[in-house]
C-alpha cells in the first residue's frame, strides 16, 4: 500500500507540476450507476481509475467582461490556452509517467460525445463517445454540481475547466464531497442568466457511490443564443444588421484567431455564482477586488427589456 501511495502521490504532483490547479482520483467502482454511454470503460475497456485534473480559468478574463471593457482574454485564456494548449500539455505528462510504469492511459480533453458512426463490435458502444467531465470531477472528489449544472469546487467556485486519464493502474481514491458543501442553492445563478436558462428546480440527479448530486435541467437551446452573442443586450458587437451569414468583425476574428465566440463570459453561471460564494465565504480563494461590485450591465439602447 505505500508502494501505491507512493506513486499515487507522483501521479498528482507531475498533474500539478504540467499546469493543473487541483488533481483527484476515481475508482471505477465510482462509476456502477452510470449510463453504459457515459461509462469509463464505454471509451477504454480496462480502466480501473480515474485521474482528474482542473485548470482554474483566469479571473481577471472573467472581471473585464463584468465590467463590459474586454473580452479577448476569455476567448484566449479560457477557451482556446485551457482547452488547446494546456490541456494536451499535462494530460500527456501524466500518461508518460504512467507508461513509463507500465500502465496504459487514455487523455480526455474535451469530449463533445458526438457517438458518430456504429459499434464495431455486437453490444459494443458507438465509437468517439464521451464522458461528463463535471461528472467525473464529483467521482474523484474535487467538487459537486451547482443548480446550474456546472462544476464547483472549494477552492474556485465555478472558475476551472476540467480534464481526465482514463488509466488501468489502480489508484487510490479521494473521499468523496458531500452534497450541498459549497453550493447552497441560492439562486444567483438562475437569477443573473440573462439567456432564463437555468431554472429554479434541480430535477436531475447523479448517483455516485452513496451521493446524490443534483442540478437544474439547463436549457441549452436559450443558453446558445446568449452565449455566442446574438443577443443585443448583452453584447456589445452585434447590431440590427448583423446575422449569422453577415457576422460582426468582431465574431469574424474571434473564430479566427481562438476559434471560439463566447460573448456572454458565464455571466450567470461563472460570475454570479462565484462572486456569492466569494463573498459568503463558501470557498477558499479570495480577492481584493470583488467580481460585481453594483449591479450588472444590460445595454440601456438595445431595444429590447433588460433582465
Amino acid at each position: 500500500m505505500g508502494l501505491l501511495s507512493d506513486f499515487c502521490e507522483r501521479v498528482k504532483q507531475t498533474a500539478l507540476a504540467g499546469g493543473a490547479d487541483i488533481v483527484g482520483i476515481a475508482s471505477i467502482e465510482r462509476f456502477d450507476h452510470a449510463p453504459p454511454e457515459l461509462h469509463p470503460r464505454g471509451i477504454f475497456s480496462h480502466t480501473r481509475s480515474v485521474i482528474v485534473l482542473g485548470c482554474r480559468m483566469l479571473r481577471g478574463a472573467l472581471k473585464t467582461i463584468e465590467e463590459g471593457n474586454y473580452w479577448q482574454a476569455y476567448n484566449c485564456d479560457s477557451y482556446q490556452y485551457i482547452n488547446e494548449i494546456l490541456a494536451p500539455h499535462m494530460l500527456r505528462k501524466v500518461i508518460l509517467l504512467l507508461e513509463d510504469h507500465g500502465h496504459t492511459g487514455v487523455p480526455m480533453h474535451n469530449p463533445f460525445g458526438f457517438h458518430a458512426g456504429r459499434p464495431v463490435r455486437p453490444g459494443g458502444t458507438k465509437p468517439d463517445g464521451g464522458l461528463s467531465l463535471r461528472v467525473i470531477g464529483c467521482a474523484a472528489g474535487l467538487g459537486e454540481l451547482g443548480r446550474s449544472k456546472l462544476f464547483l469546487t472549494p477552492q474556485f467556485g465555478p472558475r476551472q475547466r476540467m480534464y481526465a486519464v482514463l488509466t488501468d493502474a489502480e489508484l487510490p481514491a479521494d473521499p468523496l464531497i458531500e452534497p450541498g458543501a459549497i453550493c447552497d442553492d441560492c439562486g444567483t445563478c438562475s437569477r443573473a442568466c440573462p439567456a432564463g436558462a437555468i431554472p429554479a428546480q434541480r430535477t436531475c440527479e447523479v448517483r455516485i457511490g452513496d451521493r446524490i448530486y443534483t442540478h437544474g435541467p439547463l436549457d441549452c437551446e436559450k443558453c446558445c443564443v446568449v452565449h455566442t452573442g446574438w443577443d443585443p443586450r448583452y453584447s456589445p458587437f452585434v447590431t440590427e444588421e448583423s446575422t449569422p451569414d453577415n457576422p460582426p468583425g468582431y465574431y469574424q476574428f474571434l473564430q479566427h484567431r481562438f476559434r471560439h465566440q463566447s460573448i456572454c463570459g458565464a455571466r450567470g453561471c461563472v460570475r454570479a455564482c462565484m462572486d456569492h460564494l466569494e463573498k459568503t465565504g463558501r470557498i477558499s480563494k479570495q480577492y481584493h477586488t470583488p467580481m460585481i461590485e453594483g449591479e450588472q450591465w444590460t445595454i440601456p439602447d438595445s431595444g429590447q427589456t433588460g433582465s
